[in-house]
Order: structure tokens, then C-alpha cells, then sequence
């Protein structure tokens, strides 16, 4: 018998008692136990033994210890994700609200000049990375920039251009020292001034 059908095994014989002493552990320390992580550990440690072919200690303590710790691991894996994802939630629910707060006091007028503002702004800055970068550039930092879902990452697969987070970070930080927020303005201001 293999090591990992030993492990499903001896879970298998003493599920229920693991179970309780896992959910005694949860609540002794105030974690939040989830049958779900209780479930995904099991899974996750039978495919790693089954990957690895053997384990450290294979007695029924080396085996429970194997599982409690990987168990462990995986409820503070689990909370760090939930508190990321809770501030990150919060982070764009506040910026939102605070956009339709600020959008609810702006008049029709106001509204239009803003939005048409934004578009301005994202067209000036794509014209200046188009004006002193060559097309490589211009185009990764048009694809990162537009596609809010587009990581580096995905960006290398797409376009299997090699440097693609350099070229676009150059694109960046040369917009940071050489375009001001005041030259947009003053150009928005040229063209849209009297319209609006």
C-alpha cells in the first residue's frame, strides 16, 4: 500500500473524530471553522502525497500531524484571501460611492464637461507615449492601460513580446516626469473652454 492510500485511508477511518477535533481546534482559538477547507485539506494533501510518491512519517501521528499542519496553513491562506478581498471590496465600494456622491451634486453640465475631461485626459497621455515611444511600446501600454483585467502576465502570453512589463513601466514613468497635469488641463481648456 502506497503512502497516499494509507493517508485516504486512515482519514477515511477516522473522519468524523478528525473533523470534531478540527472544528474544537477552530473554536478554541476564535478561527472560523469551514467545512470546506476541512475538505480541500484532505484533497490537496492526498494529491501531494501521491505527487511526491512517499511521506516524511507515515504513522497514524506523522499522518495526523501532516494533516493538522497543512490544515492550519490552509485556514491562514484562507483568512489572509477573505481580509484581502473584504479591503479590496471596500476600497472600490468607497471610491464608488464617493464618485456617485460627487457626480450627484454636478450639474448636467458639469457631468458632461467631467466625463469628456476623463476621455480627453486618457487620449492626450496615449498620444504622448505614441509620440515619444516607438509602436512596441505604444502598443503594450495601450493594451495594459485599457484592459483593467490585463495582467503582466497575460500580456507577455498575448503578445509574446519578451519585456512587455519594463516597456510599459518605462512608458509610466517617463509620463510622470514629462506630462503635468496642468499641461492637460490647459490643453482641454484650449479646445473645450468655450463649448463648455
Amino acid at each position: 500500500m502506497n503512502d497516499a492510500t494509507r493517508f485516504i485511508n486512515y482519514i477515511n477511518g477516522h473522519y468524523q473524530e478528525l473533523y470534531n477535533r478540527f472544528q474544537a481546534f477552530c473554536n478554541d482559538k476564535n478561527y472560523t471553522f469551514d467545512p470546506d477547507i476541512f475538505q480541500d485539506t484532505i484533497l490537496k494533501c492526498y494529491q501531494l502525497i501521491e505527487k511526491q510518491g512517499t511521506m516524511k512519517d507515515d504513522s497514524d501521528k506523522g499522518i495526523e500531524n501532516y494533516f493538522f499542519m497543512s490544515f492550519k496553513q490552509n485556514l491562514q491562506r484562507e483568512s489572509q484571501y477573505a481580509r484581502n478581498m473584504k479591503r479590496d471590496n471596500n476600497i472600490v465600494n468607497l471610491a464608488g460611492a464617493n464618485e456617485v456622491y460627487l457626480n450627484s451634486l454636478l450639474t448636467e453640465q458639469e457631468k458632461l464637461k467631467s466625463d469628456l475631461y476623463k476621455d480627453f485626459a486618457a487620449l492626450y497621455l496615449l498620444k504622448q507615449v505614441e509620440d515619444n515611444f516607438d509602436s512596441e511600446h505604444f502598443y503594450l501600454f495601450r493594451l495594459k492601460v485599457f484592459d483593467k483585467t490585463m495582467t503582466y502576465r497575460k500580456l507577455s502570453e498575448k503578445t509574446g513580446i519578451k519585456g512587455c512589463r519594463q516597456k510599459v513601466v518605462d512608458c509610466k514613468n517617463w509620463l510622470k516626469q514629462n506630462v503635468k497635469q496642468e499641461d492637460i488641463r490647459k490643453e482641454f481648456d484650449a479646445i473645450y473652454g468655450e463649448i463648455l
